[in-house]
């Protein structure tokens, strides 16, 4: 669990207006980047190259997917 940390309210206020700032860029570039490791890259260029698409059209279609799904199950979304 997640430590809480004690802030002023003048801090406080600072830290919401910057996470929003960052939450808005995030939302406007639309580009989200993680890394993985080696055996997860290959089994993903393989599954790619097997379906014949684009290995970032694969994976953004999974994340897609499994985003509405979890969306859908915590009532975020219909």
């Amino acid at each position: 669990m997640a430590t809480k940390i004690r802030r002023s309210a003048e801090t406080q206020k600072r830290f919401e207006r910057g996470r929003a700032a960052a939450r808005q860029r995030v939302i406007e570039r639309g580009i989200i980047a993680f890394r993985s490791d080696a055996e997860m890259m290959d089994l993903l260029l393989r599954v790619a190259e097997y379906k014949r698409m684009p290995y970032g059209v694969l994976a953004r279609s999974w994340v897609m997917d499994s985003l509405r799904k979890e969306a859908q199950a915590i009532g975020i979304e219909k």
